[in-house]
């Protein structure tokens, strides 16, 4: 005789979707063709994006707020139209009620997250096409790196001997890591018998939760640095000289951690008197890529330790340190020819 087999069946369902539906601010069901783009826009933050980090939702949030609100008041979902769209493009470029116009970079990112709206939208079937697909923008002006030069390089590192923000900036210099990164960093990132730092994450100031939050890094994949051993020894030392905690660099009044302005003021004015105004902190990571270039480390190897998605990102964006090789180049080969008396 076959065995029964029993099977429990429970005396009440959940119904899950009314429990999800309850944490949703706005239920689905009152999504409508005619609703207002502000509406959805925001309905779409709140709801449709569960996998951005805090820094992009507050970039997201700003946009929203900042512009497609203020343009798009009154504008329903399904009269919105490309030209609509392409003229909010382009009253952004002129500044129209702005105190000035905003960047190309600052406007692409702005119809980034109208276009990635707009999209949600067509593939809920609340519009037919997406008006911002084919919308003209401004060509982007290529940012002006601008590293040290080994003149002033060498100002540098002799005006910050002693200062507070010595080993952070140090670190900066010879590893090419980011602020946040550096803000995050933790003594379980560093292997100090194999030589290098392990990297998962970086701190980000939350602007709603008011307070700083650990997020993934900016492209998303963890990264294993390996600085000189003079850097590592280095921080081996400050290890003994900071106060218990996780953070390799504590706040200077009493927090867990340094914060952007403790950093930033210390900072701007340190280059002001140095007499390089125009030098930003995030130079010191291009610093950090000229002189690896110059000291003959690979492109490949640059472009993981500094987290770029690409070696060809990296070789675009450096390309005039290599220039700069190729002349010396040319002289150290006409300087062999010399010696070995080489005539053409």
């Amino acid at each position: 005789m076959a065995e029964t087999v029993q099977t429990s069946v429970p005396n009440a369902r959940v119904d899950v979707l009314a429990i999800m539906r309850s944490k949703i601010p706005t239920a689905t069901n009152t999504l409508s063709r005619d609703m207002l783009l502000p509406d959805f826009a925001r309905y779409w933050l709140t709801s449709l994006t569960p996998d951005i980090k805090d820094s992009t939702r507050d970039a997201y949030q700003s946009a929203i707020d900042n512009h497609i609100d203020r343009v798009f008041f009154g504008t329903r979902l399904n009269e919105l139209t490309s030209e609509d769209v392409q003229y909010f493009i382009m009253s952004l470029t002129e500044g129209v009620e702005l105190e000035d116009p905003l960047s190309p970079k600052t406007i692409r990112n702005v119809h980034g997250v109208l276009h990635k709206c707009l999209q949600t939208a067509y593939t809920m079937k609340l519009i037919e096409e997406n008006p911002a697909k084919h919308t003209t923008m401004p060509k982007l002006r290529k940012v002006e790196i601008i590293p040290l030069n080994t003149e002033q390089l060498s100002r540098f590192l002799t005006a910050i001997s002693g200062h507070q923000l010595e080993v952070l900036l140090k670190l900066a210099l010879f590893t090419g890591m980011r602020k946040g990164e550096l803000m995050g960093l933790t003594w379980d990132c560093f292997n100090f018998e194999e030589g290098y730092i392990r990297l998962t994450r970086q701190l980000s100031y939350n602007k709603t939760k008011r307070r700083y939050t650990f997020e993934t890094l900016k492209n998303g994949k963890p990264r294993t640095i390996y600085p000189p051993a003079a850097v590592m020894e280095m921080m081996k030392q400050h290890k003994t000289r900071v106060r218990i905690g996780k953070f390799v660099f504590p706040g200077t009044t009493g927090g867990e951690h340094l914060t952007l302005s403790q950093i930033r003021k210390p900072f701007e004015r340190l280059v002001e008197k140095l007499d390089i105004p125009q030098f930003r902190f995030h130079d010191l990571r291009h610093t950090y890529a000229v002189i690896s270039i110059k000291a003959g480390v690979d492109l490949k190897t640059i472009s993981e330790t500094m987290g770029h998605y690409s070696v060809a990102f990296t070789l675009d964006t450096y390309a005039f340190a290599l220039d700069d090789m190729k002349t010396e180049g040319a002289q150290k080969m006409q300087k062999y020819m010399t010696e070995q008396q080489f005539s053409l």
